[in-house]
């Protein structure tokens, strides 16, 4: 017995350390991960070529002539009809591109869910689709480009050019930079990338999905412009390297509102030297010899 002075301690088995869990590395999280799918971005694509193609029929239909031979010719002879006609498909489709990110897919934020991003230093973006134009009109120099092209026509009325010179400074970049850096880009990217992580880690995967992402966005890009060009291999070369940069752009800066700066650059540059080239578009005779 123990007095209770002197109590007896008995001995304590030893503490055994409970073993640490270590929490299972999960992937990291894909660099592009948007709200719609593939298939959303499929029947972007196919609603525009329906706009277009119905606007063209309305068009058509409205014109003068007795025969379809006779309204065809008389609506060649107004392209800017056309012009304004796509304008109009363009700003539907950016219409249904909003309910599709906002209503369908329940992202509030427009323009933050597709990556717009609009830089703060805009000037380097700007000298650098001013500077791509330059050199590749350069480099045009050296490659066979077909004499006659559906945009040379355009280029023969003062009306149908200064639609397009504002066409293509606004409404067109932005609505090709939407679709193609905006919405396919980052799709391309997420389902490239998922596959890839199958047999690669994490930042093989990712840039597997960057660069098929850049090289697909730029291919399709060239061939939607293709018929501009008569389908040029030479035209469509450089409209694809066009691609491939304002790409680039898009996936090193995370912006879409950088390509479209770049973008609007490059278009910028032909306008401005055209009107150099043509005494302020007063000689459009130029353009056509």
């Amino acid at each position: 017995m123990s007095s209770p002075h002197n109590p007896i301690v008995e001995p304590t088995a030893p503490t055994v350390a409970e073993p640490v869990v270590q929490p299972i590395a999960l992937p990291p999280q894909t660099a592009e991960n948007p709200a719609w799918t593939g298939w959303d971005v499929l029947r972007i694509l196919l609603l525009g070529i329906a706009g277009i193609f119905a606007s063209a029929t309305i068009l058509l239909f409205a014109a003068h002539g007795s025969t379809l031979q006779q309204r065809s010719e008389h609506l060649a002879a107004r392209p800017e009809l056309l012009l304004v006609a796509q304008m109009v498909v363009y700003a539907g489709l950016l219409a249904y591109m909003y309910v599709l990110v906002v209503y369908e897919r329940h992202q509030p934020r427009f323009w933050q869910s597709i990556g717009w991003n609009f830089p703060r230093k805009f000037w380097p973006y700007i000298l650098g689709g001013i500077a791509m134009q330059i050199v590749f009109l350069l480099i045009a120099r050296f490659l066979p480009f077909p004499e006659e092209t559906p945009f040379q026509d355009l280029l023969r009325k003062p009306l149908s050019l200064a639609i397009i010179g504002v066409f293509s400074i606004s409404f067109g970049p932005l609505m090709e930079e939407l679709f193609f850096r905006g919405f396919l880009y980052p799709v391309i990217v997420r389902r490239v990338e998922l596959f890839a992580r199958r047999f690669n880690d994490g930042a093989s995967a990712r840039n597997a999905g960057i660069y098929t992402g850049i090289l697909v966005t730029a291919i399709t890009f060239a061939l939607i412009h293709g018929s501009q060009y008569a389908y040029s291999w030479a035209s469509l070369l450089l409209i694809c390297i066009v691609g491939m940069v304002l790409g680039t752009v898009r996936a090193l800066r995370g912006s879409v509102g950088a390509s479209f700066v770049v973008h609007a650059s490059y278009n910028s540059a032909i306008m401005i030297l055209v009107g150099f080239a043509t005494g302020g578009f007063r000689h459009l005779d130029v353009l056509t010899h």
